[in-house]
This record gives C-alpha cells, sequence and structure tokens, in this order.
C-alpha cells in the first residue's frame, strides 16, 4: 500500500519541477511599448522597424505597466502630459528638468534610462511637447536619426535572428498649406528600407480631405481608384517621389490623414495628418 504522505510529497516535486521550467509570459517578451489610445498610430511604423531587428514588440496600455518583469527594453510613447494615463508613467520616470525641457513648444527628445523600478533592464521614454511631436520624433527615430536609439534596439535583440530581408517602407511628406487658385499639392518621398521587396504599396488620403478635391494628375503616372494610389512593388533600397496635383471644389479649410500600406503589414500606417485652407 503506498504511503498517502510519500504520494504527496511525489506530487509537490513533480508540481514544483515542472513550474520552474514554466516562464512567465511577461518574461518571454523582450520588448514592451506603453502607449495610450491616441500615440497608438504610431504603432505599423515601429512593428516594421523593429521586425527587422527580429524583435516582435508587444504593445499594451498605461494600465497594464505592472505585468510587464524582466524584460530587456521598456519603451514609453508619450511625454509628461499624454492622456490616457502614459503621462503619469513618464513622469515617474523623468526627472524635473526634464520634464520642463520637453514642455517647451514644438519640443521632442526620446529619452534613455536604466529602468529603476524593474520592469525591464532599459526604459525609453519617446516624448514630443505634443502629440504631433510624439509622433515625429518616433518617425525620425525609425529613420535611422538616433544613434544611441539603434544601439538598445540592437543590445535588445541580442541572441535573435535578424529579419534583413523584410521591406522596411518609411515615407515623408510636404503638402500646400495655403492654396493659390484652389491647386494643391502633396509631395511625397517614399523609400523602401529594408532588403526585401515590399508588394502592392498602396498610399491612400483620407476621404474627409479628399473629398474637397478634384485629381488633376499624379507624376509619375499610377493607377488611382477613389482615394487610393497604386504605387505597385517596391524593390529594397528603392526610392519614389511623387507629386499630386489637387483642385479644390470649393472655398473651405480641409483636414485628413495621409497614410500607406503593403503586403507586410495588416493596417495602414499613418504618414501624417494634413490641413489645407483654400481662400
Amino acid at each position: 500500500m503506498i504511503n498517502k504522505k510519500y504520494l504527496s510529497l511525489v506530487f509537490s516535486f513533480i508540481l514544483l519541477s515542472s513550474m520552474s521550467g514554466f516562464t512567465p509570459i511577461s518574461a518571454q517578451q523582450n520588448v514592451y511599448i506603453i502607449s495610450n489610445n491616441i500615440d497608438v498610430v504610431a504603432k505599423p511604423i515601429l512593428e516594421d522597424y523593429f521586425r527587422g531587428y527580429g524583435l516582435f514588440p508587444e504593445f499594451l496600455a498605461p494600465d497594464d505597466i505592472n505585468q510587464i518583469k524582466g524584460a530587456r527594453l521598456l519603451i514609453i510613447l508619450g511625454g509628461p502630459d499624454a492622456p490616457f494615463g502614459t503621462g503619469q508613467l513618464a513622469s515617474r520616470y523623468l526627472d524635473s528638468l526634464e520634464i520642463a525641457f520637453i514642455r517647451q513648444k514644438d519640443q521632442r527628445f526620446t529619452f534613455i534610462k536604466n529602468d529603476i523600478f524593474g520592469h525591464a533592464d532599459r526604459v525609453i521614454i519617446i516624448a514630443g511637447s505634443e502629440r504631433e511631436k510624439t509622433y515625429e520624433e518616433i518617425f525620425n527615430l525609425v529613420n535611422g536619426s538616433n544613434v544611441s536609439f539603434q544601439t538598445e534596439i540592437q543590445q535588445a535583440s541580442e541572441g535573435r535572428v535578424q529579419i534583413r530581408d523584410l521591406p522596411l517602407i518609411l515615407a515623408s511628406i510636404s503638402f500646400t498649406t495655403i492654396t493659390v487658385d484652389n491647386i494643391a499639392h502633396i509631395y511625397l518621398k517614399i523609400q523602401n528600407f529594408g532588403r526585401g521587396k515590399a508588394t502592392n504599396v498602396i498610399v491612400e488620403i483620407s476621404d474627409d480631405y479628399y473629398s474637397n478635391f478634384s485629381l488633376q494628375s499624379v507624376d509619375p503616372v499610377r493607377r488611382v481608384d477613389g482615394n487610393k494610389f497604386y504605387i505597385g512593388d517596391m524593390e529594397g533600397g528603392e526610392v519614389l517621389e511623387l507629386d499630386i496635383t489637387l483642385r479644390a471644389k470649393q472655398s473651405g479649410i480641409y483636414t485628413g490623414t495621409i497614410s500607406y500600406t503593403h503586403d507586410g503589414i495588416v493596417t495602414y500606417a499613418r504618414i501624417r495628418d494634413i490641413t489645407t485652407t483654400v481662400p
């Protein structure tokens, strides 16, 4: 007959042995990105960027911060005045001088620190004086503006396969803010920074803006369907400059968003919000 006490001890040993090989989900992830529902618009371009290093960050809300333990890198999108909890979280890591600095008009900056709260080895706060400046800072970072940021990402990706053969589409833009003779121009420079081919690249002008204009021309010529401009495939390193000419239907102030997508991402990535005044 088996001794019940002995059986209980054996079962406990097996259970503890099994648990010792089980790693919490939070410890398995190398990179976490904390964002509110405003700055999360940067998610597609950040996912594209990190994927090039073999990293697939998990996006969480500020209230989920306590779920994170033992990560290599924690990234917070937004400065001390960001709403919905991000500002409070960023303020825990920034000192009074840094907070005063980032609150200056048109300011943006990337703060890189040790994580004193133990959620990760390092924490990066990508902040702007307002949400547009935060997005601008993110856009510049993924375009290689900050060597220290790149170094942190490289260190977080150590031991992982860097997927360099994937596409990485990024775009810059200039546009008419006040029309002359009702004519507006949108200039786009689109580049595939990755080595892999980006297939079925599409640029979209949101209908709340585009519906107030009629299309005059696209240079170079591309297929247009409604508010979508079909760029086609882009090889690694390929650059395309696009000039879209529009004529306003009537006077007014028109605001919208220009975005892009391709087969490698599941949603549209925002390039920029635009506003054009038609006298």
